[in-house]
């Protein structure tokens, strides 16, 4: 596994708040086409969906945008465009609270309500702002926004859940502030007690997965972890990214970067083809193909935001430009494209990738 296909990435498209220039952060207020500080993205062919997060809302197109600062079609968790407070300034049936993961799934959509503890879900994809979702998970009602916490806490409920996702069928939430993935064989409602609990992370952020592997960015422990199929608790993962074991935790802060190292890497995307790591705090995205199916510390083939595998800055140290990122929060995967949630320049990137011959 240590050779892998070389990769080169152009970027295509900019959504959010255009820059005025060096390094000045695109406008933050809240409008039809701006973003503060967006966390998770998603895309599945038809809409794009983006968590925006410090606005406390989730953004969606009808179709992806051929033209950079293009305006979204409908907001969710508030009631126009230009609202910007926690839970729509105090009503939890339309409202979210930091909303951080995002997915789609035959249609239906998925949002990590992360600092309510909870996850929405609409059965179809709402075409009119506002509008409230259909399912609440972790949470008796959408009148309630307690955390489930402490040691020994139900598998019922969540305690800052930031990413949901699929491996086949089975679904799964990342319950974050338990140090825990809670999974279902199908879609939950309201507080049923999950059929897969995996523990032992640092601070589990995003998993995703496709039936033959499953992915967890484990955050707090600088990692990434991999299982064959959809894992259960007493499996321990065949795949470990930025660290040379399991039972190793390197903090990377401070030393020199390259192609295997990771820090606080919060995002995970996966085809059949391409695994992207949102490695956060050294301003990039990692790709590896063939998708890694065993070994440890394993070399990724293309960087997304920087020149080269040594480099970690912020914007390149050059500026906030098409091909800069800040604080690369989260990762989406559709074909042969790369969608970047650029947290810390305020908007959302997307690369095309091209395998080098």
């Amino acid at each position: 596994m240590d050779i892998c296909q070389a990769l080169s990435l152009e970027p295509l498209l900019w959504l959010g708040a255009p820059s005025e220039g060096g390094f000045l952060v695109p406008d933050a207020k809240a409008t039809q086409s701006s973003m503060y500080g967006p966390r998770g993205v998603f895309y599945d062919g038809k809409h794009l969906i983006v968590a925006d997060t410090g606005n406390h809302r989730v953004l969606i197109w009808f179709s992806l945008p051929d033209r950079d600062h293009a305006p979204a079609d409908v907001v969710l968790g508030q009631r126009d465009f230009f609202s910007d407070s926690p839970n729509a300034g105090g009503d939890t049936t339309v409202g979210m609270y930091m909303p951080c993961g995002v997915w789609v799934k035959e249609g239906m959509l998925f949002v990590a309500d992360s600092w309510n503890h909870r996850v929405l879900v609409w059965e179809e994809i709402p075409t009119e702002c506002g509008k409230k979702p259909d399912i609440v998970i972790g949470q008796d009602s959408l009148l309630e926004t307690e955390p489930t916490k402490g040691e020994n806490s139900p598998a019922n409920g969540f305690f800052w859940c930031y990413g949901v996702g699929f491996s086949g069928d089975t679904f799964f939430v990342c319950d974050t502030g338990n140090r825990r993935v809670l999974g279902w064989e199908s879609v939950p409602e309201g507080r049923k007690e999950a059929d897969i609990v995996l523990e032992g992370f640092g601070w589990a952020h995003a998993v995703v997965g496709n039936g033959s592997m499953t992915f967890v960015a484990d955050a707090g422990k600088h990692r990434v972890l991999g299982w064959k199929g959809v894992p259960d608790t007493d499996t321990e993962p065949c795949v470990i990214l930025g660290q040379e074991s399991l039972r190793e935790v390197v903090d990377w802060t401070g030393m020199p970067q390259n192609e295997r190292t990771l820090r606080f890497p919060y995002g995970v995307s996966l085809t059949d083809r391409f695994l992207a790591v949102a490695d956060t705090t050294n301003n990039r995205v990692l790709l590896w193909t063939p998708v890694p199916r065993e070994g440890a510390f394993l070399p990724a083939c293309g960087v997304v935001g920087q020149d080269s595998f040594q480099e970690v800055g912020e914007n390149k140290l050059k500026g906030v430009y098409k091909d800069t990122l800040c604080w690369s929060y989260g990762v989406h995967l559709w074909e042969d494209l790369v969608f970047v949630a650029d947290t810390g320049n305020n908007r959302i990137t997307v690369w095309k990738l091209r395998e080098c011959i």
